[in-house]
């Protein structure tokens, strides 16, 4: 049995979405570049990345909107709709970081009809933040 998605007049701004810890595998870097046709050599080749002076493989940074969509979705439900999406990169992420994404919302509104949710989220890796991002989502007809 699916859980049901959240009730839009139950949030306000400044509610907390719950935080989720992520550490990220080569075998994730592999998985995610073979999802995505993604085929750089920083993502899967563990001295090429050291020959660019980098400490690992490089998370690749769609990564980290997927993190955003999955956390949100998550948290909103099986009804919910992720309507758009503003993706910041602020840092750069490696195999093996343990990165945290967070967010907020920041406004609940009737928009044509339907309950539209705004939520702001963060990804750190400890104290570094490694992005950001900005979604709409839909919770059905108001």
């Amino acid at each position: 049995m699916l859980r049901p998605s959240l009730d839009p007049r139950q949030l306000q701004a400044g509610q907390a979405l719950p935080e989720h810890g992520q550490t990220f595998t080569e075998v994730d870097l592999v998985a995610y570049g073979a999802a995505t046709w993604d085929w750089h050599r920083l993502h899967y080749d563990q001295a090429h990345a050291k020959a660019k002076q980098l400490p690992g493989l490089l998370i690749d940074g769609q990564a980290f909107g997927a993190v955003f969509a999955r956390e949100a979705m998550r948290w909103a439900g099986p009804q919910a709709f992720l309507a758009r999406m503003g993706l910041k990169m602020k840092s750069m992420a490696f195999a093996g970081d343990h990165l945290v994404a967070s967010g907020q919302v920041t406004a609940v509104e009737e928009q044509g009809g339907q309950w539209v949710v705004h939520i702001e989220q963060q990804l750190h890796c400890g104290e570094r933040l490694i992005a950001q991002a900005s979604s709409e989502l839909r919770l059905g007809q108001a």
